[in-house]
């Protein structure tokens, strides 16, 4: 059987929601309810200016030929350690071999002709120069005595002073300015020598490893082209990507940071500004390049990792 709802129920049920929210609004009116208050703000947080980084090493290289080369000859692979002068790529261009035969021939005539200005004359070139002198002579008392026509006479007679002025250059040696000139014509044509064999192949600069190896054996390239990248990444270092005029103001070298590489995320590494760049570097936005070297070098760094670097200031 159904039971009714008595109306002071009802009445009841009707009115308790509407006591709670009058309640509620009171309490929040009331101007005696005071609320908790928060605790002071720290007032001697440490002050840093941040950046992105990149690891690079200190210095690397790409080599090429100035104006081109064929017939190449690499003798070197990505990863190879080399020592500094080691031969890392050759070239058999006949261009190369045509100057190196160029050069060693002026070299030839420069060493005869500072030898020439430098030493006394041999015996046999004195000799030689006074018989074209008696020969000379000869030739004018000749024509003087069969009453040649003036113009030959003239001709002996000039024939005559150039062999006379010969035989005196002769005996008095070089002058000082001609063996100078010759001197350097020498020291000239040794260094074109020297370029001309180096000019045969490419030679590590400093020990490092190849990075990057651009051509293959037999091809040839054009004037500057890349043929490999060597670099010494036995020193890397950070280098600042972003670093704004306004913060860079506010740095030094010697200057401590922290370094925190994504790649070693739950790493943070400590460093030392070694310099700050005196230019500004980017185009559509002006940053500067800050160096630091770290306190620790981890195994794991690579060149081109990014980091993110900390410099706490006063």
């Amino acid at each position: 059987m159904k039971t009714k709802n008595s109306p002071s129920k009802l009445v009841i049920s009707f009115l308790l929601p509407l006591i709670v929210v009058g309640l509620l609004t009171a309490c929040m009116n009331n101007p005696e309810v005071e609320t908790e208050s928060l605790p002071n703000q720290p007032t001697n947080l440490t002050e840093e200016v941040s950046a992105s980084g990149e690891v690079r090493p200190i210095r690397w290289v790409t080599l090429s030929y100035a104006n081109g080369a064929a017939d190449l000859d690499v003798k070197v692979s990505v990863g190879d350690e080399v020592s500094k002068g080691t031969v890392l790529v050759s070239s058999n261009d006949d261009r190369f071999l045509t100057a190196f035969y160029q050069a060693q021939a002026a070299l030839e005539r420069a060493q005869f002709a500072y030898n020439q200005t430098t030493f006394p004359p041999s015996q046999a070139l004195i000799a030689s120069a006074e018989a074209a002198l008696a020969n000379a002579e000869a030739n004018l008392d000749l024509n003087d005595n069969s009453e040649a026509r003036i113009s030959v006479v003239e001709a002996a007679e000039a024939d005559v002073k150039a062999a006379q002025a010969n035989l005196d250059d002769l005996l008095a040696g070089a002058s000082l300015t001609e063996k100078n000139a010759a001197e350097n014509d020498l020291k000239a044509a040794e260094i074109s020598l020297e370029q001309a064999k180096d000019a045969f192949d490419l030679v590590a600069p400093y020990s490092g490893k190849i990075v990057e190896v651009y051509v293959n054996s037999g091809e040839a390239i054009g004037a500057g082209q890349p043929v490999l990248i060597l670099a010494d990444l036995s020193e890397l270092r950070v280098f600042s990507t972003d670093l704004s005029e306004v913060d860079v103001a506010r740095l030094n070298e010697g200057q401590r940071a922290e370094i925190v590489f994504d790649a070693l995320s739950e790493q943070t590494f400590g460093g030392m500004i070694e310099r700050i760049a005196d230019q500004a570097s980017g185009t559509s936005s002006v940053y500067y390049e800050v160096t630091i070297q770290l306190d620790e070098v981890p195994e794991e760094l690579r060149w081109g990792m990014t980091a993110f670097i900390t410099f706490p200031v006063e």
